[in-house]
């Protein structure tokens, strides 16, 4: 039996980050889709932070593949609708690390990326993990996915709980300025926000 952080046998040999994607779709769609949503929404944020053309490609890309790490999780964790043991939430905790040590061994060369998978959960406060990074010391791109991820799991639907709105998720986000999130990049991106809304009423079209 592989231990936990192993690829399954059909997991083996991967040609490069892109047939990586289409593994984490096979092993869990509902990631998968999470992170096609944060790809887009970084979009909105690019605009909003006014980067260049060449970053803000950069940061759909890693937005993209920012949970590629949960590859490694297994699917009754990221399932689970009970409060994870503490041993399960260590491994939830390690799913950047895993994706980070994936991209490198795929051969992924660009810092910024490898970094935006590695450190998208820390926090403004210092709080977040893998190192407790506070403030600047956490790459720009990566405090960006920060706020677009939260936001897409915010207004998505999960089985213990209804989604939110377009105001309460955006109230959170600013309830969340200086501890959570960057200022910044909440302050420019809460203002797009409506107009990424017809994305989640195409896929949630009923009530919750």
């Amino acid at each position: 039996m592989r231990a936990v952080g192993e690829f399954p046998h059909h997991f083996d040999h991967p040609s490069d980050i892109s047939e990586m994607m289409k593994l984490l779709r096979y092993k869990h769609e509902d990631t998968y889709h999470h992170c096609v949503r944060v790809a887009l929404l970084s979009e909105k944020a690019a605009s909003a932070m006014r980067l260049d053309p060449a970053s803000a490609q950069k940061l759909v890309r890693g937005c993209f593949i920012h949970d590629l790490g949960k590859l490694l999780v297994p699917n009754a964790i990221l399932d689970s609708v009970k409060p994870l043991t503490e041993e399960q939430w260590s491994l939830i905790k390690r799913h950047p690390e895993y994706g980070a040590d994936i991209l490198r061994d795929k051969g992924e060369r660009d810092a910024e990326l490898i970094h935006l998978v590695l450190h998208h959960h820390e926090r403004w406060d210092g709080k977040g993990y893998p190192y407790g990074l506070a403030g600047e010391q956490i790459p720009l791109f990566a405090r960006i996915c920060s706020v677009v991820d939260a936001f897409d799991t915010m207004m998505s639907p999960r089985p213990y709980r209804r989604r939110k709105t377009l105001e309460e998720a955006t109230e959170e986000l600013l309830r969340n300025v200086g501890t959570q999130f960057d200022s910044a990049v909440v302050h420019a991106f809460v203002p797009m926000a409506s107009e990424v809304t017809p994305l989640y009423f195409s896929i949630y079209d009923r009530e919750d």
